[in-house]
């Protein structure tokens, strides 16, 4: 005699002689009885939909699905053509009036950060004070990656200032600029974050004539960082001699705006979970020191690796630089930062 399956205990109208076949052509159920429900088997697999659809659910509210009062702060950032006074903004008018104004949300989620922002200055191992500088263009592209950037710096509580480079503002676009930064970013999260303006940098000209003859915009980084250092109300250099600083012992992290910070960054680098080494350079660095000094920066290791020996040194660095004095193995273990 066949004894009775749990499916057929639980349910009388399945008959033991008739099991295998009924449970074959019924489409809810497999082979073995099982049932074929597009749920998850166990309270686990459920749980974890429900989870979602609630997820969904608020994060739909919170972007003002369903009302049309309030709108998405993305939708407001895409469709607004107007900036202040109903000017065109720079390069197609990409401009939000005040992001905090638009959308009551974002108004008191910036209200909060700005409340619990009583981050310090300086680095909390050396007590120097930090610069976090990111370069940039007036484009709208950068623009709005700039204050995620910034958004990002506030959330995780980023230590001293945070600046924007923006290189080749018009004067229309530079006065537009500082009041959106004033408004937004001064005023919307913190006193903290700031904007530094420089020439245009990117314009590549004829060595003989002068004449520009194309655009380069990666020039606008490095001269940009020279001009921020140069030029900047906290930095600058000395005018005794106009070469060294008036503030050596400042440290300066220099990011891409397409950044988004994870945790603050700082001058230390000792911490071995949050600093990633190769098994070579962690047994070359053993024993040293991990923190920003004078002589000894840091940087995030880049793919040109050392291909920059290879490039004309005479005509980028000069004749007598001492980058020409690096060998291939001081070059893959300590200049290959890009």
């Amino acid at each position: 005699m066949l004894r009775p399956t749990r499916k057929q205990a639980t349910n009388p109208a399945v008959s033991n002689g008739a099991t295998h076949n009924s449970n074959t052509n019924n489409k809810d159920y497999d082979s073995r009885g099982r049932s074929k429900s597009f749920l998850p088997k166990g309270s686990i697999g459920t749980l974890i939909i429900l989870v979602c659809v609630a997820l969904f659910l608020v994060g739909y509210r919170l972007l003002g699905g369903g009302d049309g009062s309030k709108g998405s702060t993305i939708n407001n950032v895409a469709t607004n053509k107007s900036y202040g006074d109903g000017s065109s903004g720079p390069s197609g008018g990409l401009r939000v009036k005040s992001i905090q104004n638009n959308n009551p949300i974002a108004s008191s989620s910036q209200q909060r950060l700005r409340s619990t922002d009583t981050v310090g200055l300086t680095s909390p191992t050396t007590n120097n004070t930090l610069h976090l500088i990111f370069s940039t263009d007036c484009s709208p592209f950068q623009h709005w990656q700039s204050y995620l950037f910034f958004h990002a710096a506030l959330q995780v509580s980023q230590p001293g200032y945070v600046t924007r480079i923006a290189s080749g503002c018009t004067d229309e676009q530079l006065a537009e600029e500082k009041e959106w930064h004033r408004v937004n970013i001064q005023e919307g999260m913190s006193k903290r974050f700031r904007v530094h303006f420089t020439p245009h940098f990117s314009g590549v000209k004829d060595e003989v004539t002068g004449e520009v003859k194309g655009d380069y915009k990666f020039f606008n980084k490095p001269f940009g960082l020279k001009h921020f250092l140069e030029y900047s109300e906290f930095m600058g250099l000395n005018e005794d001699d106009g070469r060294t600083m008036k503030a050596p012992d400042v440290i300066v992290i220099l990011c891409d705006p397409d950044f988004l910070l994870l945790r603050p960054i700082t001058d230390d680098f000792s911490n071995e979970r949050e600093t990633l080494m190769s098994p070579r350079r962690s047994k070359v660095f053993s024993g040293k020191s991990k923190i920003v000094s004078h002589g000894h920066p840091y940087a995030q290791t880049y793919g040109l690796g050392t291909q920059w020996r290879k490039f004309n040194l005479d005509e980028i660095a000069g004749v007598d630089s001492p980058a020409k004095l690096v060998d291939q193995s001081d070059s893959q273990l300590y200049y290959p930062g890009g």
